[in-house]
């Protein structure tokens, strides 16, 4: 691109033909990215699940057991849990779940909210109609799940070859490309297992309290909670808000010891729990944690919220490494 005087002082703009053929291409190549966004995203999942597991099957190798067992031993071990509990936690989610929609009306009216009974009936009466819309939207999650695992599953058995392959493709840059590589699986490796152990620990606890205060739903209560708690800071407050409105609805006493209860098992969490579980796992800054989130929710949803730690983590490794190179080189 030139910028030239004409004669009488006006500027005139040239503009090359390989600044047009890059601009076009850019251009080609963000169209591309979007179509393929959602491909890109269940490799990055495909990935996170390998950092997570590949420490365990390096365990397991050093006991003479071959990778690929041990890595599809776990995997299947990993979707077996999966299916399990969904199947054993779906009668109870729909009945409870089901019984707590019905009653909706009838509890936030007890709270002075008034909600029109017959859009919940025109609601729950549509759910056969919907029938054949959510077991197609099952059985393509369905696909997809298995799409990653075995992804990750390729990806376990190639992690043990990336040195070589680093070697051949940045030569002397290998050794550096590894270290940060093992240091960004090891911070999300550490990550992603210990947010497993929070959610099942967290939702535990919550039903077990929820239950020994006799507050009803407490099964989809606290698997709202488990979920919620791979949002760090903000998920367990937002998961206390429908415990406490049907605590509410029962007495304040109810609501007021819902309340309780989970501002213990909070402070439990953040005091005893969370430095056990996630002592590997570099702690994120609340302020970076927040933003990150907000800004994974705007991208993409309550998926982009969840997957923007990670992104962070990583972050925190590249960042430095990039930032210490153009440094050296001044």
């Amino acid at each position: 691109m030139a910028n030239n005087i004409l004669s009488d002082g006006r500027h005139t703009v040239e503009i090359s033909h390989k600044t047009i053929v890059f601009t076009a291409f850019f251009i080609i190549f963000l169209a591309v990215i979007r179509q393929i966004e959602g491909i890109l995203v269940g490799i990055f999942v495909s990935y996170l699940i390998m950092a997570a597991v590949n420490p365990l099957v390096n365990i397991l190798e050093k006991f003479k057991i071959p990778r690929a067992i041990s890595a599809i031993v776990i995997l299947i071990g990993m979707l077996s849990a999966i299916v399990s509990g969904i199947a054993a936690l779906i009668p109870p989610i729909v009945d409870q779940t089901g019984a707590f929609l019905a009653q909706l009306p009838k509890l936030l009216g007890q709270l002075g909210v008034q909600l029109d009974q017959s859009l919940v009936s025109s609601q729950l009466g549509s759910i056969p109609q919907n029938a054949f819309k959510v077991i197609s939207g099952v059985f393509s999650n369905a696909i997809a799940v298995f799409t990653i695992l075995v992804m990750s599953y390729y990806m376990i058995l190639e992690r043990q070859h990336l040195s070589g392959r680093l070697t051949k493709w940045f030569g002397d840059n290998e050794a550096t490309l590894e270290a940060l590589l093992a240091k960004i699986e090891t911070k999300i490796g550490a990550w992603i297992r210990g947010q497993v152990i929070l959610s099942l620990i967290i939702g535990a606890a919550v039903y077990i309290g929820l239950i020994s205060l006799s507050i009803p739903y407490a099964v989809p209560l606290a698997i709202i909670a488990g979920l919620m708690e791979s949002i760090p800071n903000i998920g367990p407050t937002v998961s206390m808000v429908p415990a406490a409105v049907v605590g509410f609805t029962i007495s304040p006493l109810h609501g007021g010891a819902v309340v309780l209860l989970y501002f213990l098992i909070q402070q439990f969490e953040n005091n005893l729990i969370v430095p056990l579980v996630m002592r590997r796992a570099v702690g994120l800054n609340p302020l970076v944690t927040i933003i990150a989130l907000m800004v994974g929710l705007s991208l993409g949803g309550v998926a982009g919220a969840v997957l923007s730690i990670p992104v962070v983590l990583i972050g925190e490794v590249l960042i430095p490494y990039f930032i210490g190179r153009s440094k050296s080189k001044v």
